[in-house]
């Protein structure tokens, strides 16, 4: 996974630049594995332990799935690189990751954790990570893994292969330092992280955030969902919704059968346009600028128009609400998200961590309007109501009162 560059010049790795000893890194070095009975073994070690490490290397800007280049895993004592155009069967990668008795620490691991889900069909279980756990403790999110590392642990990497070609074999010492450099201080971060949490009485909070890491909807969407995040789509009315979702079947289908990314079959808007006008015509989509696909594909762009367009109303998706914020309203949830992050910076959390600006102005509209929500939201359930949303109900009512004082804001007790 690529990772952000540290802003300043790194400087050389001494021994005096760490506060602790990182045992991998002095005295082992990455293993590279291309033999399936090597990493079963392999696997069988980690999960004696039960923690380690784990990243991928993937390459999705030309193929509709993401083609995984390489997978790093790393516990104190090892790590190794696992080639997966040596290694067919990745079944005991994916077993690690699915198993609850075995924690699986990342950083930003949401998409290496997805091609379990996806490639590897299991669910991954009992993760940390540490990028959404740093901003459980500090207002820094989202920190990349070289901050991280020079932050809390003072090791400085050397990020310099983020567009390299993961394809390319042999590989280069560099990409192995660089890929083995993602997992191996994951270990000692992830303590460092503990500790923090603990002085901060935070670990339930961390274990309810890293939970939906266990959940279907995080590596799914909705149709519906999918539908609505086309850019244009919040024009169409509920049959230009229906036709939307049937076409993104249909682009998902074709994307696959040519094994290209979704996007570059058919755009975005181009769908919204043939949803607007509801096209059943294949000379009537080809005339769209941009159109660029086959007679058999257009063939099928037509054909889900059709089915979608017999399709009952009672079976049409829900238009989006529209959006009728007052003046009054934006001015407050404007001012209510300024006393979120005066509260965060106070408590050390990051605020883009607890809400969203759509979710501020949400919760507002709810409040003013003395009206559920039309989606649940954060701020109403878990630790994000215990921290912040109690708070931001008490001073929406007025029962709790804000200060302006040496120029910051101040939430009375």
């Amino acid at each position: 996974m690529s990772r952000e560059k540290p802003k300043s010049q790194p400087r050389s790795r001494s021994s005096k630049n760490r506060n602790v000893k990182h045992h991998v890194e002095e005295n082992k070095a990455p293993h590279i594995v291309t033999d399936a009975a090597d990493l079963r073994a392999i696997c069988d070690q980690i999960n004696s332990v039960h923690s380690f490490a784990f990243d991928t290397e993937f390459i999705m800007e030309d193929r509709f799935k993401p083609e995984i280049g390489l997978i790093q895993l790393a516990t104190d004592d090892t790590v190794v690189l696992i080639d997966p155009y040596e290694i067919e069967d990745l079944s005991p990668v994916w077993e690690l990751v699915a198993d609850p008795s075995i924690e699986v620490v990342v950083h930003a691991g949401i998409e290496d954790l997805s091609l379990c889900y996806t490639q590897g069909g299991k669910m991954p279980q009992n993760v940390f990570d540490c990028q959404i756990a740093c901003g459980m403790i500090t207002t820094d999110y989202p920190l990349s893994l070289a901050r991280m590392t020079r932050n809390f642990i003072k090791v400085r990497l050397h990020k310099s292969q983020t567009l390299t070609d993961w394809r390319r074999r042999p590989l280069t010492p560099e990409q192995i330092r660089y890929a083995a450099d993602d997992v191996i201080y994951l270990p000692s971060v992830r303590r460092a992280i503990q500790r923090r949490s603990e002085e901060l009485n935070r670990i339930d909070w961390i274990k309810e955030e890293m939970s939906k890491f266990s959940r279907p909807e995080t590596y799914e969407r909705s149709d519906n969902a999918s539908a609505v995040r086309l850019k244009g789509a919040g024009s169409l009315d509920g049959l230009g919704l229906a036709v939307a979702i049937e076409l993104i079947k249909v682009r998902e289908q074709l994307a696959s059968q040519y094994d290209r990314p979704v996007r570059s079959v058919v755009r975005d808007h181009l769908l919204v346009e043939i949803a607007r006008h509801r096209w059943t015509k294949p000379s009537d989509i080809k005339k769209l600028r941009g159109m660029n696909i086959n007679s058999s594909a257009l063939r099928d762009i037509a054909s889900g128009v059709e089915r979608a367009c017999a399709l009952p109303k009672e079976s049409w998706p829900p238009v989006a609400p529209v959006d009728d914020e007052t003046d009054q309203e934006a001015a407050l949830a404007m001012l209510m998200g300024a006393v979120l992050r005066a509260h965060c910076k106070q408590q050390n959390v990051s605020h883009q961590l607890v809400a969203a600006k759509a979710e501020m102005r949400k919760f507002v509209q709810s409040r003013v309007r003395n009206e559920p929500p039309t989606d649940a939201l954060a701020l109403d359930t878990g630790w994000r109501h215990a921290f912040a949303g109690k708070i931001m109900d008490e001073v929406v009512s007025g029962s709790r009162q804000i200060r302006i004082k040496d120029g910051d804001i101040k939430i009375d007790p």
